[in-house]
């Protein structure tokens, strides 16, 4: 995943993705940026409020949604008669109508979507109608590759990887509050899903005592076993890096299969993140974790939930290999460039190799 030679050209490019301090969308923004191009931002949660957590506010945002999307697609159309555009990436594309996407390809400038997540499906209809809109679209999930429906309704499927952002994931040096506040013994920041649910359950259940803490979006359906674990929120940015340094250990869990796909995550963002911020990391064990990292040398590995365990209690007992083993994944996310400057360059080669034309 090393950096591309620099394009040829300098770009100024229509960005719909988040922009918030620590997301990926932002990570892979910061990246163009440093490859020398410009972005002209139109960010979905400037128009939905999407961190409304009250049932009062969830029930007004349900019923100011249709007004809240149709804004943010008149604030992308504003965009559409600025010549000094050269093309439009989307990333992941949540609430961008088909025919707003439609109304810029047919400009004559083409678009690019980056999809970091496991379905097409599982967030609303728009994301798979918006599919054969796209000059190319570039998934970091290798089993996408495979999926024949997909790649007959796609005009172009590439794989890129994600990365770590290195002004967020980074060693962050805390005073003695925060370091007593933030000490644990393993931690998971993610949201719930029943898979991850199960595993957390049976390690609270195989080593009791365990100091776990959670945080993420959705565990309020975690159940009994973990109600104790969860934080009562998710963690984003600079608290992202400041949980990863002081957990003992970091679980590295990985989504199930979603609408649509036979296969799960083999890796995720945190998978990158996690040891770019110097923690330690219990991943689980797939061949594809294996391209990028050497198990039980840079992270930890475990492949069944008793070996979850095991592997718990093993890197408890050893410091000292547990801290080798994060900075041997630190160092290795440094030496091979493990950061979105990858997924750009490889977005901006084929916008240069394979100019393409504009849909009729």
């Amino acid at each position: 995943m090393s950096d591309s030679a620099p394009t040829r050209q300098k770009y100024q490019i229509l960005f719909l993705g988040a922009k918030w301090w620590g997301s990926d969308s932002r990570a892979l923004g910061t990246a163009l940026r440093r490859l020398g191009h410009t972005l002209v931002e139109v960010d979905f949660e400037d128009y939905v409020p999407v961190r409304w957590a009250s049932l009062p506010l969830r029930v007004a945002r349900r019923l100011l949604m249709p007004w809240c999307a149709r804004d943010y697609n008149r604030a992308i159309l504003q965009h559409v008669a600025n010549d000094a555009i050269d093309f439009m990436l989307v990333f992941k594309g949540k609430h961008l109508f088909p025919e707003t996407l439609e109304r810029f390809v047919q400009s004559g400038r083409p678009a690019y979507c980056l999809y970091p997540d496991v379905s097409f499906l599982d967030h609303g209809p728009d994301i798979w109608k918006s599919l054969p809109l796209y000059n190319s679209v570039f998934t970091t999930k290798s089993f996408h590759l495979a999926d024949k429906k997909l790649r007959q309704r796609v005009r172009d499927l590439r794989l890129v990887s994600h990365g770590f952002d290195p002004d967020v994931h980074r060693p962050v040096e805390t005073g003695q509050r925060t370091h007593a506040a933030y000490s644990c013994d393993a931690s998971f920041a993610g949201c719930w899903s029943p898979k991850k649910q199960r595993l957390l359950e049976s390690l609270v259940r195989d080593r009791p005592g365990l100091d776990l803490r959670v945080w993420g979006a959705g565990w309020e359906r975690g159940g009994n076993t973990l109600a104790a674990c969860w934080q009562g929120r998710g963690a984003y940015g600079d608290e992202l890096s400041i949980i990863y340094r002081h957990s003992k250990i970091n679980l590295g869990l990985l989504s199930e299969a979603g609408g649509g796909t036979s296969l799960g995550d083999q890796v995720t963002a945190r998978t990158w993140q996690i040891p770019a911020s110097g923690g330690f990391m219990l991943h689980e064990a797939t061949r594809e974790l294996g391209q990028y990292f050497t198990p039980g040398r840079e992270v930890g590995v475990f492949a069944s939930p008793a070996e979850f365990a095991e592997k718990a209690a093993h890197y408890l007992a050893n410091d000292a290999e547990r801290t080798g083993i994060a900075a041997a994944g630190r160092a290795r996310c440094l030496a091979s460039g493990y950061t979105y400057l990858g997924a750009a360059s490889q977005i901006l080669a084929f916008h240069e190799s394979e100019p393409p034309c504009s849909l009729k």
